[in-house]
Formats: C-alpha cells, structure tokens, sequence
C-alpha cells in the first residue's frame, strides 16, 4: 500500500478516536446531577470513626482501575469535609511508584479529585489539592478531563493513599471544550462561534487511576507529559501541558530526535500510552522523513489494534 494511503488511515483513526471519546467515556445511564449526588453525599451514613478504619483496598505496583465514586461509594467526613471516596494501601515491597488520576467531564459534569496521603499511623503526610488538576482537552482516545501525575515512594511516611472531594472543590467549574468545537478542529473547518461549555463538580464522577513504577517509562514521557513541580509540601505533581505543546515538540526535542539511530517507536509506543495519537502521527512522520521507512504502516498496525 502507498505511504500516503497509511497517511490517510492514519488520519482517519485518530479522527475515529476523537468522534468515539463520549463512547468511552460515558456509561449507558446518564449521570446524576449535580444537585442528586450532592443530596446522596450529605444522606450517606458516614462509614468509619477515624482515619485508620477505612476500607482500603491493596493496591499492586502497576494497574489502571475505573474508580468506583458513585453514590454507592463508601462516604467519610474528612477534615475538611464529607465525601465519597475510594482508599488504597500501597505496595510495602514497591519502590517509587508514578501515579496519573484523571476525572472525565461527562454531560457537563466532574469529580474535583483531592489526594490524601497518609503514614504507617494513619496520619496525613502528603496532600494534592484539586486545584492542582488541570484540565485537558480531549486527544487520541482520551476525553476531556482533569488530570494529575504525581510520585509516590511508599514507605513508613507514605503506607496509604485516600481519593476523595470536599465542598470547596464542589463550588467550581470547568471551562472545557465543547463537542462541535473538537470535532471542527480535527477536521480542520472554522470553529463555531459561542463560549466553551463549563462542567459542574459534582459529588460523583468518572475517575480512573493508573499507577506504575516510577523508572517504568525510562524518561520518555518527559516531553510529553511535562516535569514535576512542587504541590503543597512534599508531595510532587506534574499538570499536562497545553494542547499546542503536546502536539508540538520543543526545538531541543527536535534536535535530539535527528540524532543517530534516534528511536521513534519508543517514543512512539510513549506518545500512544499517554493517549496523544496526534504526537504519535507527527513523529512517524519525522521517523519517515529521517529514513526509518515502514514507522507510519507500523503505527497504523498499532492503532488499528487499539481501536474499538
């Protein structure tokens, strides 16, 4: 098949992919409003007198799980205030371990995520604030949502980790890109008048955590998730950047990507595990244009294998 032929495939998949995020993203009943799940939350018993008597569940060293925070959701009233929540013991025998929480924007609505990381004691250690989720717009397979990557080194300061909301995350909203305006985007045509719709936080939502050992990726997600930066005191979290310089590599990136027997399919394998199809099309293409003939129709293969 002509290259251009595996160009267009190429196009057309990851345009797919953009057209099926409300697919992957919402489940088959529409979810609550805002105003229900608030009503659930402040009727909910709530489950445990402390801190140490939550329900934990063992956490491996590397999985991605959908969160459970509906309103059936075990519900604590936290220090700074009452949520559902989820709760997890970590791997005593891990090392550093790298963690992603997204909150999918589903019909308008969001989970404003809070971190809490306790010690061997139960005692609070480390904190993420919500405001500490960025938001990122849809790309490759992924909706739009919020997300945060931050590091963990499990150990007698770090033996729990609690997700949950309170009130003050549940008063803000999200600006976020509307259906209409991705679709003319990717498809290149005028974007259509109007704001951007703006997504409640809500009491529940779509929540999905992945973790890994933190060396897993080797470095090559550092350009294109960004670096770490400091969230409240010892805790490391890095935001996404912006949507423009996922899709496009800084100048040094470039330079060292036109080195000598420069691996492309790494980066590539990397851009793919972090939902950004479009940096993946680009850098087939530079992997095309620097001889390493066969990286498009080897991508398209990739895709193909992912696609719903």
């Amino acid at each position: 098949m002509p290259l251009r032929h595996f160009a267009a495939l190429l196009s057309g998949l990851a345009l797919t992919s953009l057209a099926g995020c409300t697919s992957l993203s919402s489940p088959n009943a529409a979810p609550a409003s805002a105003e229900h799940s608030q009503q659930a939350l402040a009727q909910a018993e709530d489950c445990c007198a402390s801190l140490a008597a939550l329900p934990f569940q063992a956490l491996d060293a590397e999985q991605t799980q959908r969160l459970r925070l509906d309103t059936n959701a075990p519900a604590h009233r936290f220090e700074d205030g009452k949520s559902f929540f989820q709760a997890f013991a970590l791997p005593r025998d891990a090392g550093p371990l790298s963690f992603e929480l997204t909150s999918t924007i589903v019909d308008g609505q969001v989970f404003a995520p809070k971190v809490l990381v306790l010690d061997e004691t139960f005692r609070p250690s480390q904190r993420i604030a919500s405001d500490k989720f960025r938001y990122r717009g849809p790309s490759g397979f992924s909706p739009a949502r919020l997300s945060a990557s931050f590091d963990i080194a499990p150990g007698p300061e770090a033996a729990y980790l609690v997700i949950y909301s309170n009130e003050a995350a549940r008063q803000g909203t999200t600006q976020y890109e509307s259906a209409e305006k991705v679709y003319a985007r990717v498809r290149g045509l005028a974007l259509p008048p109007g704001p951007d719709p703006v997504a409640e936080h809500t009491a529940t939502g779509n929540v999905t955590l992945t973790n890994e050992p933190h060396d897993a990726s080797g470095g090559l997600l550092t350009p294109i998730l960004g670096t770490h930066s400091h969230a409240d005191s010892v805790t490391d979290t890095r935001t996404a950047p912006a949507r423009d310089a996922q899709a496009s590599p800084s100048r040094d990136d470039s330079d060292n990507a036109s080195a000598p027997g420069f691996d492309y399919r790494r980066m590539i394998n990397a851009a793919l595990k972090a939902g950004d199809i479009e940096l993946a099309m680009q850098l087939a293409e530079r992997a095309e244009r620097e001889g390493q003939s066969g990286t498009r129709a080897w991508l398209a293969e990739r895709l193909r294998s992912v696609s719903p």
